[in-house]
Formats: structure tokens, sequence, C-alpha cells
């Protein structure tokens, strides 16, 4: 730990605080960024005429991303070096999310999870509730109940569906209704500087034609500004502040009773929290407009600032096929619930993986499939190549070479495939085929029964998918203690128990099926070898027995040429959903 001095003020602040790997505080980080546009602010600046995105100076991270702002991939370089702050727009609590809501914070949770443990970022992530809306108040009624009930019921139930869906928790998650004040705060610091007005019903609009720089985000509409509108100076004018209505919750203001506009929630909330400039910003690609443009136009009015939120990102639509979208109004969704009934977290999880992260996705059986065929090669590649490593299954000698220059290879092109605009795409494929290879190599078939084992190259490979696709992707391989819900100690009484039968087992095969016998085969008869095994039959037909007894109980035994194996049963609990996540 050592000790930074800040030199906008000053301030001696610990440099651990800003580590890539600590948890930073987000009162010290907002510290910094505060004091640096203040010293901006002391030195003399102008507003741009442009509309245009300004690369920023800072520090390059090594990734290159598609930044909404600019229609282009750009180095994302941050603010602070080793830390990246970021905002997402999270839900609107007033009805169980969907597998819309699922795709896209499953993939920001894969982004933020590469950004972390592959790029080394302190990644600070806040996510916006809007707990106050015209649908929570719609629902409310609908419910006969409060609006703070009905929002406390479905972000409850929000997170809940998030941490089955294994999506890290945000750093911080403020509330709307928790931050009225700094909304209206916000609202007046814009209107100080001439850039909203009042209106007679108590709302407060911003300025779009006194900003003079709106349409950054997105080309605007000029038919637009044709249009009549009888209390706004221009159609393009939003809400800050909504006047009260009658029936609907309201908070006291300097304009009257009412509420928070939608846009200037996450501005203000944002701007609290993480200060004056803002690293990424995140949503749907519905969100670009104009909830997005309009939150960076009142940033830039409050802030004074060119530019406050540097780089945007936004997923593609989820749809069903034969739909444009997925859509609470469009009376298309699909629960979280009803997904997880059917398939598993990690089938999922890789289903959001075979696509990228701007592109639209069609959910349907055949794409499910498609994910569920390649989480299954990937178990069973695992499953074999630790049957491997522990003796169970032999094989011809490896090409250690081959595997090791395949292991390094993977390693680059995976690394590269995610630095490149988080291309999970090309980063599966580049397992696939190490993958592929390791399959080749564990197939070889040889007549010696004693063989050596090349454990060590194999174990790499191993440990190099399992932190890929547990760390960085977020699919969990359980153990078999987590699988069938035992003990650690359990667990390991189990393992060497299994492996005990296993052996037992396979010695009573070997002589039912006279492998081990050379001698005893060399002086028989082919007749005779016929009538031996058949004399034997019974012993192995018991092994038959006690691999399907044990398949039952959710243990799977795999025979093959180079030995015997065993797992926790892929069919042995039935559904999808239990099975795949159960699957050692």
């Amino acid at each position: 730990m050592g000790i930074t001095r800040c030199l906008g003020c000053l301030a001696l602040h610990h440099t651990s605080a800003i580590g890539p790997h600590s948890r930073i505080t987000v009162s010290v980080m907002r510290h910094h960024a505060n004091v640096a546009q203040s010293f901006k602010l002391s030195l003399g600046r102008r507003w741009l005429s442009s509309t245009s995105w300004i690369s920023p100076e800072g520090h390059d991270t090594g990734i290159k991303l598609y930044n909404t702002a600019s229609r282009s991939k750009v180095a994302l370089k941050t603010v602070h070096p080793g830390l990246l702050t970021w905002y997402t727009c999270g839900p609107t609590v007033y009805d169980s999310a969907h597998i819309g809501h699922a795709l896209c914070y499953v993939k920001f949770d894969i982004i933020r999870r590469i950004m972390t443990r592959m790029f080394d970022l302190n990644v600070v992530m806040v996510l916006g509730i809007t707990d106050i809306d015209d649908k929570i108040i719609n629902k409310a009624h609908e419910l006969n109940l409060t609006s703070k009930e009905v929002a406390e019921l479905y972000e409850e139930e929000f997170f809940e569906d998030m941490d089955r869906l294994r999506v890290l928790r945000p750093t911080s998650a403020p509330r709307v209704t928790e931050h009225v004040p700094h909304i209206i705060s916000f609202t007046k610091g814009i209107i100080n500087r001439k850039l909203a007005y009042a209106v007679y019903d108590g709302s407060v609009y911003f300025d779009t034609k006194a900003y003079g720089r709106y349409g950054k985000m997105y080309p605007l509409d000029e038919s637009v500004e044709r249009q009549v509108t009888n209390i706004k100076k221009s159609p393009r004018d939003f809400a800050l502040w909504k006047g009260a209505k009658p029936g609907e919750p309201y908070w006291s203001s300097p304009w009257g009773p009412g509420r928070p506009g939608w846009h200037i929630e996450c501005s203000a909330m944002a701007s609290h929290i993480l200060g004056t400039q803002l690293d990424l910003h995140s949503g749907g690609v519905d969100l670009v407009f104009p909830h997005h443009e309009n939150e960076e136009a009142q940033c830039c009015a409050y802030h004074d600032v060119d530019q406050w939120c540097n780089y945007w990102i936004h997923v593609g639509f989820l749809r069903t096929k034969g739909t444009e979208k997925m859509s609470k109004s469009l009376f298309n969704t699909i629960s979280i619930e009803e997904l997880l009934k059917e398939h598993s977290v990690n089938t999922f999880r890789l289903f959001c993986l075979l696509s990228h992260y701007r592109n639209k996705v069609e959910y349907t059986q055949t794409s499910m499939a498609q994910a569920k065929a390649h989480l299954r090669r990937i178990r069973s590649f695992l499953h074999d190549a630790y049957a491997y490593i522990n003796g169970q299954l032999k094989c011809a000698p490896l090409d250690e070479a081959a595997l090791k220059q395949k292991l390094v290879e993977t390693r680059v092109k995976v690394k590269k495939s995610l630095a490149d605009d988080f291309d999970t795409v090309r980063a599966l494929d580049a397992v696939m085929d190490l993958i592929n290879l390791g399959n080749k190599e564990l197939q070889k078939q040889s007549k010696s029964t004693s063989l050596s084992r090349s454990g060590g190259t194999m174990a790499a490979i191993c440990s190099y998918i399992n932190y890929l696709m547990e760390d960085v992707f977020g699919i969990h391989f359980p153990s078999v203690s987590d699988a069938l819900n035992l003990s650690l100690e359990s667990g390991g009484r189990l393992h060497n128990i299994m492996n005990s039968v296993i052996d037992l087992r396979q010695k009573i095969r070997s002589y039912a099926l006279l492998l081990d016998e050379t001698s005893l085969k060399q002086v028989l008869t082919p007749e005779e070898k016929k009538a031996k095994r058949k004399e034997r039959l019974p012993l192995l037909n018991a092994c038959d027995e006690l691999r399907e007894d044990l398949l039952k109980t959710g243990l799977q035994i795999k025979d093959r040429h180079g030995g015997t194996s065993w797992s926790v049963a892929e069919e042995s609990v039935g559904s999808d959903k239990q099975t795949e996540d159960k699957e050692v």
C-alpha cells in the first residue's frame, strides 16, 4: 500500500484504493473526478458547437470497443489507471424480468468479467433502479398496492433472477426515490445555466435549442421541429420534472409538487455516485434514443462539459421466431422463471456467448440446442481429460508438443478476440479448436497395457478451460459435492468409494472379457474363448446392472476402450435445468 497526492487539492490518498484488484471507495474516486473538473474549469473553456464524439485522453486498457457515440470501433481509455467507471440502466420494477432482460444483463456481466479477469480492470458498476414510473403507478392501482410496495416486490425478484443467472451484483444500485433531492438539485443546476425552463403546470423541460448540441448519439429527424406543441418551446424538449397529477406520488420542489422525469433520474444518480466524468455507459439498443441522448445532453449541460460519458455500448434485441423484438408491450415475453424451467443457467450463458453482444439474437429451440451441444462437448472433454489425468482413461502417448503449442495459440487468440469488442464468438471458436485436438489425442488407441501418461500437459489445458469458462464466462461446472448437495467431507468420501468401485468393476470386466489373460487366450481355440466368455457372462451382466443402478442414483459410469471413468450423470435428474448444472 502506498500514498499518492491529488494534484488538484494536494490531499493524500492510499494508492491501494484505485488498484486493479482492490475495492475502490466511490467517495474517493468521485473526489478525484470533481477536483479534476474544477481544475479544468479554472483554466477557462468554451463549448464546442459540434455534436461529434471527442476521443478522450486517458489510460489505454488494451481493449477496443464499438462506441455508439462515434459509430466506430475505438480504443477504450479510462480516466484513472486500472479503474473503469460504468453506469448501466437498470430495470423499471413494475413486473417480472423476461429473457430479453436476461440476455442484456448476462452479456454485460460477461463483458464485466472480461474486463476484470482478463484485463485486470477494477470495474465500479452502478445499476440504476427506476422505482417510480407511470407503469409502476398503474400496476399499483391494478394490484391495490402502493407504488413503493410494487417496486420493492419486483426489485427483490429482479435481483433473485440475476443471482440465479450468475450475474455479479453491481457496486451500487441506487433507487430513484432515494435520490429525489439530488435530482431536484440537478434540475436547478440546468435551469441556472439557462438550459431548462419551467411551465405553468409545474413541469420543467430541457431546452434543446438553447443547448445547441442535441443529436450526438442519434441522427435527428428534422421534420420533428415542424410539429406543433402547446407547452414546450420545441417538440424535442423533454421533461426533467413532471408536475403532479391527481392520485400519483409526488415530492415538493421549487416548481411545485411533482416527480422526476425518466431521463434525468439516471443522469443525477450516475453523477452523484461517479462524478463529472464517466468512462462507460450501457443499455439495450432501444435506449440509444431518446434516453441516452437525453442523459448525455443533461449531464453536459449540468457539468458544463463537452462530453460527459466517453463510451457507450448497447446490446442488440432478443427476439422469438417471427418477431422483431421481445417486449412486454408486445405481449411476447418469456419470464426468466419460465426460461430456467426448461434450460439451465449454463445453457443460457453459453447461448449468450454464441452471438456478438451488438447483434440481434433469435431465441428458438434450435439456437438453444446449439448452445446445449457446445456445453456438452466442453463437459465431455473435461470429463475425459480428468479421467486420463487420474489414470482411468488409457490411450497412446499424447503429442505433447502439439498440445502445448495449441494451448499457447488458444490463449493468444482468445485474449485477442475478447480485446476486439468483446468477441466471444471467435474466442469460443478458439476454445473448441483446442478441445477438438485434445479429444483427438485422447482417442488414440494402443494395444499396450502399460502406457506412460502426460498428465501435466492435459492438466494445463483443463485448468485454462475451467478458468475461462468459470471465471470469465460465468459457466459453472460444480464439484461432486456441489452437484449432489453433499458436504466437502462426504464428497471426498464419495470420490474414494467410487474410485474403488470402478477399480473393482474394471477388474471383473477384464476377467469376464478375458482382457488380462494373454497366456490363456494364446492356448485357447476361438470356440473355447467363446465358451469361456459365455461362462463368465453373468459377471459381465452384473457389471452392467451396477452401472444402471448407479445411474439411477445420479452417478454415471463410462466404459471405453482405454478404461472406465465416472461422473455425475447428465440424465440422472431429468430436466435440462437440473442435469446440466449438476454435470461435473
